[in-house]
């Protein structure tokens, strides 16, 4: 139900006095006191009881920005009627305190806004800055089959088996723009059950249901969805004003979607650590559950839970430090939320009702006793609960000496925080991954492992661990994950290319932003023409011409290199055919 409001109100809180309902409040999204919300945050209040009508009804009460004033929007009733949500008409202004009050007869809160909207996206190509030690040409001593159709990758496969029913899903990607990448859904023999060629990179494409695939596509920014006939049919994004992370999505039965974003704000770091930077930026974690509807009905941020000091090996003295990075949301059996947060070593259970955190798993909060792995994790992805309640993680290993990655398998007791080590998997030779990469169980109690950033691409082991299948992308290609999944669709062997005539003239955010010294500015030409790419500095001085020619309908990339600048905000601007427009990027070096 919606209900609009005068300009000069926002009713959102229930009144507790009135015997009309007996309820409590559970949760409140923003956070009472909280800083570095999002100037368009819609307001959530969680009740411990499902609202009447006519309790819905009685919610009286007004939200007021201390530069923007009061407003007006829309309330709505949520969550089988246990949360309300108030959408503003108009964002509140950067900088400003928001205070909520009557929402509970008597009392407020306030929250604050950020002070600066900071355009930003994470990247792949941020993830791939460790270094790595893995040999991708070698194929250790197999005599491979290989297989390659049309233009998808050539492939290396040892087939030992027996492998688990299903096929393989995976998506392709180089940290080069002249790779093609393709969604590829292959037998064991690597011929194509399905591929779907993308416009740019892609990531984390699986089947979240009977029904339905997904992947995240980086041109969009956001996960489509595909049904079983392989037409898209479903978006994923985040809400609030948050940008789309491509670590994780989860769709649950009733339509409803788990996501995460980066949020980055700039901070004074010498106020938290000796020699801080003044002007640091700092990249937080926001992840939401957006219901069938698209309203984010549940929000958590890492601003009011962790600190930023909870990072394991980031430099705080940096003049950018992503201290969270989160890389993985698991759906508890008690409908909880287990995050991994890759740059504090931990893994963490999140209540999803009240946001409160249950328990800390691994880095500097640890409440867990590791009876017998002395070494614990390092920068892990893809943590999991089995059938057996068991957790499955994959192991970067990014800090093991020497590094080196497993997939592993603690079984946990939550109550007496103890934690065993039941199963591993260290490949022979062993096998370092820096970034990426993930672990899944499969119905004959096989193990499938993406290596992520390292080669092979996959593994997939007995529980004895002994190699049942392997394969291989070419040399400098990676897959973000790596899936079996059983798979029934609608049509005959299909293999689909996005259109990639653009609809419309676009000059995309850069990416990294920001970025040091080297970015990526992607633009769309809808027809033949002269196209001129600039970059200019905060005087309106032209620096760099990086596209200077005619070029024909598509997509296209250039490389900006500010090796030779200083750190500071530039403007880039793309000149064509009737089209003309400007974007700000910032250099920290």
């Amino acid at each position: 139900m919606k209900i609009k409001f005068p300009v000069f109100i926002l009713i959102i809180s229930v009144l507790f006095q009135n015997l009309v309902f007996s309820n409590t409040v559970q949760y409140l999204s923003p956070m009472p006191g909280s800083k570095y919300n999002s100037e368009q945050t819609n307001i959530l209040i969680g009740f411990s009881n499902q609202l009447s009508a006519n309790a819905f009804k009685s919610i009286t009460l007004k939200v007021e920005g201390l530069l923007s004033g009061l407003h007006s929007g829309n309330l709505l009733s949520v969550s089988n009627n246990t949360r309300v949500i108030y959408e503003t008409d108009e964002p509140f202004e950067l900088g400003e305190k928001v205070t909520v009050s009557g929402y509970d007869g008597k009392n407020k809160f306030s929250f604050y806004i950020r002070n600066e909207k900071i355009s930003f996206s994470y990247f792949i190509r941020n993830e791939l800055n460790y270094p790595k030690n893995d040999d991708r040409s070698s194929n250790y001593g197999y005599t491979p089959y290989r297989f390659s159709t049309d233009s998808l990758p050539n492939l290396i496969i040892i087939n030992n088996g027996p492998t688990a029913p299903g096929y393989i899903f995976i998506l392709n990607f180089a940290n080069n723009s002249s790779i093609t990448s393709y969604c590829m859904i292959l037998n064991n023999n690597g011929t194509p059950k399905y591929s779907r060629l993308l416009g740019g990179n892609g990531f984390d494409f699986k089947k979240q249901n009977s029904h339905l695939l997904t992947y995240y596509d980086e041109i969009h920014q956001k996960y489509l969805g595909l049904n079983d006939n392989y037409v898209v049919v479903d978006s994923f994004s985040c809400g609030n004003g948050y940008n789309t992370d491509f670590h994780e999505l989860r769709v649950l039965g009733d339509g409803s979607s788990w996501l995460m974003s980066y949020d980055p704000q700039y901070i004074d770091m010498s106020k938290i650590v000796p020699g801080g930077n003044v002007h640091t930026l700092v990249t937080g974690l926001i992840v939401q559950h957006i219901n069938a509807q698209k309203n984010v009905i549940f929000q958590w941020r890492s601003w009011d839970h962790f600190q930023i000091t909870d990072a394991t090996h980031e430099n705080l003295l940096a003049s950018n430090i992503d201290y969270v990075h989160g890389n993985a949301i698991e759906i508890d059996t008690d409908s909880n939320i287990i995050i991994s947060s890759r740059h504090m070593d931990e893994i963490t259970k999140i209540n999803s009702t009240t946001g409160d955190i249950i328990w800390r798993l691994g880095g500097k909060n640890n409440q867990f006793v590791f009876s017998n792995d002395s070494i614990g994790f390092s920068h892990q992805h893809c943590i999991r609960r089995l059938e057996n309640q068991n957790l499955l993680l994959f192991d970067n290993g990014n800090y093991h000496t020497p590094a080196f990655s497993r997939a592993i398998e603690y079984q946990i007791n939550e109550t007496n925080k103890t934690v065993n080590l039941v199963w591993q998997y260290i490949r022979t030779p062993s096998i370092y991954a820096s970034a990426m990469g993930s672990v899944q169980r499969l119905s004959n109690g096989n193990t499938l492992i993406g290596w992520g950033s390292a080669s092979p691409t996959l593994t997939e082991v007995t529980p004895e661990g002994n190699i049942a299948y392997e394969l291989l992308l070419p040399s400098g290609q990676m897959s973000y994950r790596a899936f079996r999944f059983e798979w029934q669709d609608n049509v005959t062997d299909v293999h689909q290319k996005i259109n990639l005539i653009p609809s419309k003239y676009c000059l995309y955010q850069n990416f990294p932003n920001p970025f040091n010294p080297i970015t990526n500015i992607r633009y769309d030409i809808t027809k033949n023409g002269f196209v001129k790419l600039m970059v200019f500095d905060m005087l309106g001085r032209e620096i760099e011409t990086l596209v200077n020619e005619k070029q024909s309908t598509g997509t296209y990339e250039a490389t900006f290199d500010a090796s030779n600048y200083p750190s500071g905000v530039y403007f880039y601007r793309l000149t064509t055919d009737g089209f003309n427009e400007t974007k700000k990027m910032v250099l920290i070096k």
